[in-house]
């Protein structure tokens, strides 16, 4: 049954999707370091410049959830899946380069989503090293505007951009602490239905290091919007750029393309043990991806 449900999260996703723009296949260091062997890991990834005449192009890192950024379709094992492909022709579109780090094939993963929490090997203190080394791959780049560079991502990736952008944590200090100007780091963060848990119980507290729009369905049994409010009403609290966008009746997955509404035997979500729902919301997406593109333009273009 989950293997069964697992292949309809990513297979009905990327059955309706008509590909367009083909990414650069790069290579570059994560700021994390193997356990095993004490060597550096180094991501891949999926690199997208706009067809345009600029030399230079302001840039989004978008960050894959726990299914992994690849469809599973014959043929399709190295395209992004269908919401992601979506994303990166929308940005595109706008004039943005994309890149889309893979944090789980490098280190021998294709999905987490099968596996309970407390047993997934690739934690968000890893992926937050990968969003950093995301941000130095970009800024070593002469055909980017080393200033003018936003964070995106969906429910597990969704999770590292708020943990990435933890102003308090000591690792995003301390990073933040080297630059030379503050608009070398993300200057603004997207997140699709994250698991806003992590963040509103940080051990050192919250703190956006730039603003940051969550959105994120009303009925949602796999990512707890109230988690998400809850954490958006304490950074309200101390004046700090936080924002959450709910939509009713609108469950995880919402922007997926054409997703049919369907309930998956997976270990985690709300109700551990009962599974978790999945359904897309043409409305929800075009107010949400209409935000986002709003929220782009007004920190991305000069």
């Amino acid at each position: 049954m989950m293997a069964r449900s697992m292949a309809c999260l990513i297979g009905c996703t990327v059955t309706f999707t008509t590909f367009a723009a083909t990414g650069e296949k790069v290579f570059f260091p994560s700021l994390d370091i193997d356990g095993p062997t004490g060597k550096g890991v180094t991501l891949s990834g999926l690199f997208f410049k706009p067809d345009a005449s600029s030399e230079v192009f302001p840039a989004v890192v978008a960050l894959h959830g726990c299914d992994g950024m690849y469809g599973r379709l014959p043929g399709r094992e190295e395209r992004l899946s269908a919401r992601h492909q979506a994303m990166a022709d929308l940005l595109l579109a706008e004039g943005y380069a994309v890149l889309f780090p893979d944090s789980f094939n490098p280190r021998g993963r294709r999905e987490l989503c099968t596996l309970p929490a407390r047993e997934q090997p690739i934690t968000q203190d890893q992926r937050r090293l990968d969003v950093l080394g995301a941000l130095d791959y970009l800024r070593s780049r002469p055909d980017i505007a080393h200033e003018r560079i936003a964070l995106l991502g969906w429910s597990h990736g969704a999770s590292a951009v708020l943990a990435a952008m933890n102003a308090r944590h000591p690792v995003v200090a301390a990073y933040r602490a080297r630059l030379r100007e503050p608009g070398e780091f993300y200057l603004t963060a997207i997140a699709f239905y994250p698991g806003c848990y992590g963040s509103l119980r940080a051990r050192e507290g919250y703190a956006p290091a730039a603003p940051i729009r969550i959105f994120i369905g009303e009925s949602d049994d796999w990512t707890s919007p109230r988690a998400c409010t809850m954490l958006a009403k304490a950074m309200e609290g101390m004046d700090e750029p936080l924002h959450v966008t709910t939509y009713p009746d609108t469950y995880h997955g919402f922007d997926a393309p054409r997703l049919p509404k369907q309930h998956l035997d997976l270990p985690n979500g709300v109700r551990p043990g009962q599974g978790v729902t999945i359904a897309a919301n043409p409305q929800a997406r075009d107010d949400a991806y209409a935000r986002t593109r709003a929220r782009l333009r007004a920190v991305l273009t000069p």
